[in-house]
């Protein structure tokens, strides 16, 4: 199969966990798919695989320095194992955005954007859910809120361990 198929599989493969995230972040489903570990896991497989066994990177490839990196992306199977890393972490921030809002009880119509942005653009997604959950819910910190880590079910309240910092 060609790297560029197998770009799309990838691609358009992660898509409905996404629309999960966005449209229905509450539904059992979303909780058994998404936020298990298969997905990540299959992804992480894939990228292994295609590391051990897809072509070698190009000449003076390497993530040392930029020209180094822009190398990598000159041969498709590398290209294509960077954007499987890409699409790894990207689905498990989008998912812990969901997860922390949902425990945080921050409005989801606020952060269906956020996580429509971090789909798109990773980290700009990830800070605009800071913003939005900063001033929805005035937390400054990455630590887990109190309460059930499950995302059907939401904490009754949020209370802060002595010395931790939680809201401002």
């Amino acid at each position: 199969m060609r790297a560029e198929t197998l770009f799309l599989v990838f691609t358009y493969g992660v898509a409905p966990a996404w629309a999960l995230l966005v449209f229905a972040p509450r539904w059992k489903w979303t909780q058994k798919i998404v936020h298990a570990v298969v997905i990540p896991v299959m992804l992480a497989l894939a990228h292994l695989g295609f590391m051990l066994f897809a072509a070698s990177p190009p000449e003076g490839a390497s993530a040392a320095t930029l020209e180094g990196a822009m190398r990598l992306f000159q041969e498709p199977w590398t290209a294509l194992v960077c954007w499987i890393h890409y699409l790894v972490f990207d689905l498990f921030v989008g998912a812990w955005v969901v997860r922390d809002a949902l425990r945080r009880k921050v409005p989801h119509l606020a952060v269906a954007p956020c996580v429509l942005l971090t789909y798109l653009y990773g980290p700009q997604g990830m800070l605009l859910y800071f913003i939005v959950r900063f001033i929805s819910r005035r937390v400054l910190t990455m630590e887990e809120a109190t309460g059930s880590t499950s995302a059907a079910a939401l904490p009754s309240t949020e209370t802060p361990a002595p010395g931790r910092l939680v809201n401002v």
